[in-house]
């Protein structure tokens, strides 16, 4: 029945779009912090890469479930439904579910629900796809009733995207004693850690209020305390670094440390680097009888439709090449379009959406008196 509902909401909600252009789903969708209640803080992040936004354009959230908080504002979104453009195509809100939906966090949590929504231009002009993103309610759930001390999320961490450690003070192990942190006074709990056994290390020094600050832990609800990071911004080193592991202790403050308890070994997963962009023509050696195909594999984050102009003496040959970031292509009959033209090269020049040239090439063209035919 909530399903045929939401299905519903959904369908209603999409009524008074459906003059807008559409312009395509999210490559990905993320959260920071990777687990959170409908009560706490979250950023929502956007990957708008090959949509037809354009990129930095001004950008509004759209939903309906559980509430619609911008209602009747379709052609004028509120500004305080703008997301932030982090560059890279990528766009953010920051917000509390709760406050923003107007609906308790006990109903949103208790729903184990899904949050709805598209993205739009103000004036609704654009919009993506509908989008979902899932509460969390269950994660917290799983955890407090799996008598585990700590769980983290994802289970393996990546250097460059977010990552939460909940901890269960009840059932950690502090000072040798199993949920001793429970019958201590302290000012907060710590994280005291190093990436790859302690090499790189960010330490909780208790006479520096800011690094106290850093390492603190925050305080979700009864005996669960969470951990948020980027590990590459959080240990401060550089994008490319690959690291194995991330191992850490508990301490407290007041003022200085009062005990430590040892944590699990925290292990990263395997990052696969997304490759370089390549240019290849097909075939590789043409006349101006063959039909030509430009395609370029692995495009730049930000370069989008791709333009190719071909410049064969006084004839221009313009176009664009279709597909998505991993492929696009185009298809020249050079039959056709060099008809009446005497050349022995061509010119190929690609641009990306922000006109930007991404390749430049002079390629030569088979004289059609060294063609054979078999």
């Amino acid at each position: 029945m909530k399903r045929f509902l939401l299905i519903l909401i959904t369908i209603i909600s999409s009524l008074p779009m459906w003059a807008a252009e559409e312009a395509g789903a999210p490559v990905k969708i993320w959260t920071y912090p990777t687990v959170y209640r409908a009560s706490d803080q979250v950023t929502w992040y956007f990957d708008m890469t090959d949509t037809k936004f354009t990129p930095g354009v001004d950008l509004f959230i759209w939903t309906w479930a559980p509430s619609e908080p911008d209602a009747g504002n379709w052609e004028s979104s509120s500004d305080f439904a703008k997301l932030t453009y982090e560059g890279d195509n990528i766009y953010s809100f920051t917000f509390v579910p709760a406050d923003y939906y107007g609906v308790s966090a006990e109903l949103i949590d208790a729903n184990d629900d899904v949050f709805w929504g598209r993205l739009k231009t103000k004036d609704g002009g654009v919009q993506s796809d509908v989008f979902q993103v899932a509460t969390t309610h269950l994660d917290w759930q799983g955890f407090i009733n799996s008598g585990e001390a700590v769980k983290s999320y994802p289970e393996k961490f990546l250097m460059n995207e977010p990552f939460s450690i909940l901890v269960d003070i009840s059932k950690f192990t502090f000072n040798g004693v199993v949920g001793e942190l429970k019958n201590l006074e302290w000012q907060s709990i710590n994280f005291h850690s190093g990436l790859d056994d302690w090499s790189i290390l960010q330490e909780v020094q208790a006479w520096i209020p800011k690094q106290v600050e850093k390492t603190k832990l925050t305080h979700v609800e009864g005996d669960i305390y969470r951990m948020d990071m980027i590990p590459m911004d959080y240990y401060g080193v550089e994008s490319d670094y690959e690291a194995e592991n991330i191992q850490w202790l508990i301490t407290t403050v007041q003022p200085d440390w009062v005990g430590t308890g040892d944590g699990p070994t925290l292990k990263a997963a395997v990052a696969v680097p997304y490759p370089d962009p390549t240019m290849s023509f097909f075939p590789q050696k043409f006349c101006a009888l063959d039909i030509l195909s430009l395609i370029r594999r692995y495009n730049g984050k930000t370069d989008g439709e791709l333009t190719y102009i071909i410049t064969a003496g006084s004839k221009i040959i313009s176009g664009t090449m279709t597909g998505n970031r991993d492929k696009r292509e185009a298809t020249i009959d050079l039959q056709k379009e060099l008809k009446g033209t005497d050349v022995s090269s061509i010119k190929v020049t690609i641009t990306n959406i922000n006109s930007v040239v991404v390749t430049e090439t002079t390629l030569p063209l088979v004289s059609q008196t060294e063609i054979t035919y078999e």
